[in-house]
């Protein structure tokens, strides 16, 4: 009971005419999942259906990272980032090698997401997220606040927050997918951290063309070698 009253006193985050909502992680640990995609690769649409595909109760949160090294074949990505194709690298260990799509369960490259995910792990999870966001017509203010079982393991621990939008689309024109309307869901706009994971704030700026109504941010908590430990992903409140 102490913990359900701990996160359900998370502050209120004052902005003039924000709506506001929040969530509380579970018991049982998410898996994050990453996916690695790009516009100019013509296997990746399979790997983007998929990922917008899977079920709420997989017990994986997903985030598809767009990376820019597909962009000078032909069709710049207009969701990607250098940023993006930096953290994949890093992701992989810091290896030379990349691809896309690339499936990454929780760190680890993970090639069998066709046939499916692993089952759901039901292990307590070592530390419990909570998430409460304030929107407006121009920004997100985000709150994070985490409480670790084992005060020890969050000291080495880092708090990710991604900003994301669900229900994109582009008629490609060029490259490999060209003639193709392509869709996306869970696309990161914005990654922030990584932060001291016991209490954040977070200011995200929102840019013209962006769907409030389709918004959302995840935040997750890594340990010292990228393994997840928690994450949660709430949609946002226009």
């Amino acid at each position: 009971m102490r913990i359900v009253l701990l996160f359900c006193c998370v502050l209120a985050i004052p902005v003039a005419d924000a709506a506001t909502c929040n969530a509380v992680s579970g018991a049982s640990r998410n898996s994050l999942l990453e996916l690695y995609t790009s516009e100019g690769c013509s296997s990746c649409p399979p790997a983007d259906r998929w990922l917008s595909h899977l079920p709420d109760d997989a017990g994986v949160v997903p985030l598809a990272f767009h990376v820019d090294y597909w962009d000078r074949l032909g069709w710049r990505d207009p969701f990607a980032q250098a940023a993006f194709s930096q953290r994949q690298r890093a992701r992989n260990n810091g290896a030379g090698w990349v691809y896309t799509p690339q499936v990454m369960l929780d760190g680890q490259d993970y090639r069998a997401w066709q046939r499916g995910l692993p089952v759901r792990s039901t292990a307590p999870a070592p530390v419990r997220l909570a998430l409460t966001l304030a929107q407006s017509a121009d920004r997100m203010e985000v709150q994070a606040d985490s409480r670790f079982d084992d005060p020890a393991a969050g000291h080495e621990a880092q708090l990710y927050l991604a900003l994301t939008e669900n229900r994109l689309s582009s008629e490609v024109t060029a490259g490999e997918n060209a003639r193709r309307v392509l869709h996306h869901d869970h696309v990161v706009r914005q990654l922030a951290g990584p932060f001291d994971p016991h209490h954040v704030r977070q200011r995200f700026r929102l840019q013209p063309g962006w769907k409030a109504a389709d918004l959302g941010v995840t935040a997750f908590v890594l340990d010292a070698r990228g393994a997840t430990l928690q994450a949660l992903a709430l949609p946002g409140c226009p």
